[in-house]
């Protein structure tokens, strides 16, 4: 994204899309992506798989009749969830994604993948990554979804060694000096 009028453009589209799709509150990911399937006119079938070295962390793979979401099943949650909001932020998008021939189907199988060579394609270009980077956040955004909890969720103990930490902090900041 070159400038912010072209960032708000981006995300009041990926607002009006939201909107037509809907976000599910409370928030559940497999209806997510039964809406953004339902949105697309075809299934989509999210598949964790342990990803080879220095493979995305995850990707969208269009076959003739269904998208396959594949995401590194070593992920903790939070990041799997994630991963899978930006690859369904390429869909809403209309990006494209990497295209596979009939034999995939619903029952696609990690080693089909593998022998394809899907994992290895090259990736979207910078513009195309930060705009399905918008999309997870405003996805997540509505959701209410948050990788650290508020602080009113913490227990008395967490909540003591955040504030704690936040003083030092601070105190870093205006140069008040160390850890004390």
């Amino acid at each position: 994204m070159r400038g912010l009028a072209e960032h708000r453009r981006l995300r009041r589209r990926v607002r009006e899309l939201l909107a037509e799709v809907g976000v599910p509150r409370p928030w559940d990911l497999g209806e997510f992506c039964a809406r953004v399937a339902a949105h697309r006119g075809r299934p989509i079938h999210v598949l964790p798989m342990v990803m080879p070295p220095g493979s995305p962390d995850g990707a969208w793979l269009s076959g003739p009749t269904v998208d396959v979401i594949v995401h590194d099943a070593d992920s903790p949650p939070l990041r799997a969830e994630h991963i899978v909001c930006h690859e369904l932020g390429h869909i809403l998008l209309g990006h494209g994604g990497t295209g596979l021939g009939p034999e995939l189907t619903p029952d696609v199988s990690p080693d089909l993948l593998r022998r394809m060579g899907v994992l290895h394609r090259a990736g979207y270009d910078d513009v195309l990554e930060q705009q399905a980077e918008v999309a997870a956040s405003l996805i997540w955004r509505l959701a209410d979804r948050r990788l650290v909890p508020d602080r009113r969720a913490l227990d008395p103990t967490e909540a003591a060694v955040v504030d704690r930490f936040a003083e030092v902090m601070e105190r870093r900041a205006d140069g008040g000096g160390g850890v004390g």
